[in-house]
């Protein structure tokens, strides 16, 4: 296995918040695992956390939480993996401790470097505009001490070549370049120190779509020609299509889904990879899109259980409704839409996170016929347990919240999502077994 991540976190401390802890989540207990000359697609919404979990992979941020382990073999990872599922955290970090990412530094981080390397969304701001290129192309072969600097300069010319320019773009600056060169030479700068695993951040995201295919092509022969592992975090599904061979759905700093790249672009399972596959244009098919309500959540104070609950258009009783959110929905039902039953005199509270408190009726059937009647409608209206008249009022109970594992799907891909839930005994969380 060239990397495997599990429980990875990165939470940003918010400056000047009021609560000296205050973070901001944006990537909480992820899993992703790309094997020896494979290449992984991450997909999901702008501010999801894609880039934030690819740096973390990298050491480029430090992770607030979790495990990364590089180029372990196969056997040594079922053992920790079975280690983990045993909660034998001895012989778990016994065998941690050999192949982890997070506990090294100093020489020996700069050594690991050497084997691993980021192509950054935009080559316009990525690439130094004072140093010429062979300069770009040396500085992390020189950083990691991987060569001298004439080999440096000589491998330099060799990169350019290999990565469709003429050497006689040594002497050039970034701004004498098109957006393709630039990505180009960003390009030949991630593999000048032979690196075995690459993380491609929207590599052609600032590119024309003919200048995109030509990257893509240099990238897939790259892999070919060197047996470079690859993570592709981009928002084109096209391109996860055509270059990963599986695929990860992320969302508010959660992998939801992931499984073979036919298996999810074709078949989503998970709701929000529904969603997101529902706005990719199809030549020659009428399209039913799924439009999302809302906007992405705040990831200071995420939502409860299923990050998605807020805009799941399947949500239901237990997937994470508290009292506050129940109490939006509900008191536009009432006194709005239901002005004529009710009027606008009623006061909805919430004591706790599963109780809500109607005042000013105390007809509990006729809030409870309100309640079966809008559901469909307003999806968090499901998350109510029971309704009740007291103290000349209505009290309304809600379901508890039950946050999702990652659940094995008979096709054997992976989501996460109370839909799949088996029966009986809770379900143990399943790894990202690629």
């Amino acid at each position: 296995m060239m990397i495997a991540a599990y429980g990875l976190s990165k939470h940003f401390p918010i400056r000047g918040a009021v609560l000296a802890k205050t973070t901001l989540k944006a990537v909480d207990h992820a899993d992703l695992k790309i094997r020896e000359n494979q290449i992984v697609g991450l997909v999901g919404e702008s501010g999801s956390g894609k880039s934030t979990l690819g740096r973390c992979l990298v050491r480029l941020l430090e992770p607030t939480e979790g495990e990364i382990l590089f180029r372990i073999p196969d056997a040594e990872l079922a053992a920790y993996e079975a280690a983990l599922g045993q909660e034998d955290e001895a012989k778990a970090e016994a065998i941690a401790r050999k192949y982890s990412l997070v506990t090294r530094g100093g020489s020996d981080l700069r050594l690991v470097r050497r084997e691993m390397n980021v192509v950054f969304q935009d080559p316009y701001s990525s690439l130094n505009p004072r140093l010429r290129l062979a300069d770009i192309i040396s500085e992390p072969m020189l950083s990691t001490h991987y060569c001298t600097r004439a080999e440096a300069d000589a491998r330099s010319l060799q990169l350019l070549r290999e990565v469709g320019l003429p050497e006689f773009f040594e002497d050039r600056y970034p701004h004498e370049l098109s957006g393709g060169q630039r990505q180009r030479v960003a390009v030949a700068r991630a593999i000048s120190t032979n690196p075995k695993l690459l993380i491609l951040d929207e590599p052609t995201s600032a590119l024309d779509v003919s200048v995109q295919a030509q990257i893509l092509n240099l990238l897939r022969g790259l892999r070919d020609k060197y047996g470079i592992s690859m993570l592709l975090i981009t928002h084109n599904i096209a391109v996860v299509a055509y270059l990963a061979e599986h695929v990860y759905v992320m969302y508010a700093g959660k992998i939801m889904e992931w499984g073979d790249r036919a298996q999810v672009l074709r078949s989503p399972e998970h709701p929000y990879t529904k969603a997101l596959m529902s706005a990719v244009p199809i030549i020659g098919t009428k399209v039913n899109r799924t439009i999302l309500r809302g906007d992405p959540p705040n990831l200071v104070t995420p939502p409860v259980a299923c990050r998605f609950h807020p805009r799941c258009p399947v949500a239901f009783d237990i997937c994470g409704w508290t009292a506050d959110e129940v109490v939006d929905d509900l008191g536009y039902v009432l006194t709005g839409k239901y002005f004529s039953t009710f009027g606008d005199r009623l006061v909805l509270d919430a004591p706790d996170t599963k109780t809500i408190v109607i005042q000013g009726t105390a007809d509990a059937a006729k809030v409870q016929q309100v309640l079966e009647a809008e559901r469909e409608e307003s999806r968090s209206l499901f998350s109510v347990k029971s309704v009740a008249a007291a103290n000349g009022g209505v009290v309304l109970s809600l379901h508890d919240p039950v946050d999702p594992l990652m659940y094995l799907l008979p096709d054997g891909r992976h989501a996460k999502c109370l839909l799949f839930r088996p029966a009986g005994p809770a379900a143990t969380p399943a790894g990202p077994t690629t």
